[in-house]
């Protein structure tokens, strides 16, 4: 599955490419591709513990170049309650284009696509470049302690 935006491409790759992607196969990428994050979120996938696919994470490539630059994805199907949980990353070469709230905001729309009712996030509380992106794809703070900001973005009411 694939979406595309005005500068971007977002694919749901399956359990293979995230293999792939901890052997060092990839194909074209921006300085700094993959990030520890991606490996992470790679080994999760190609474990079991994470789900590959429309409801897993999503590679972020560029469209002019045609290089991988992050990721942004679901951290599993919605619940029964409509809910929804996003996370994103992006290689440092990438950041400061609005190419992360660009893939964000892609994503959610998907996700309403899909019927679901809300997208949530956490950001760490120091991180205030991703704080930005949620806020620029309209997300609304919810919840705060010591490390971490819980943000939402609630597509439509669900039926009483």
């Amino acid at each position: 599955m694939q979406l595309r935006t005005a500068r971007l491409e977002l694919d749901a790759a399956d359990h293979g490419v995230w293999t792939d992607l901890l052997a060092g196969v990839m194909g074209p990428a921006a300085p700094g591709y993959p990030t520890v994050g991606d490996l992470l979120i790679a080994r999760l996938v190609a474990d079991g513990h994470l789900p590959s696919g429309e409801w897993g994470p999503w590679q972020v490539r560029a469209l002019d170049s045609g290089a991988l630059i992050g990721g942004v994805g679901f951290t599993g199907a919605p619940g029964e309650d409509g809910v929804v949980e996003i996370n994103y990353g992006l290689a440092s070469q990438a950041r400061g284009h609005g190419f992360a709230t660009e893939a964000v905001m892609a994503l959610v729309a998907h996700a309403g696509e899909r019927g679901v009712h809300c997208v949530v996030a956490e950001t760490d509380c120091a991180n205030v470049a991703s704080q930005a992106v949620v806020l620029r794809a309209g997300f609304a703070e919810t919840h705060r302690d010591e490390s971490v900001v819980r943000w939402e973005i609630v597509l439509d009411a669900p039926a009483d």
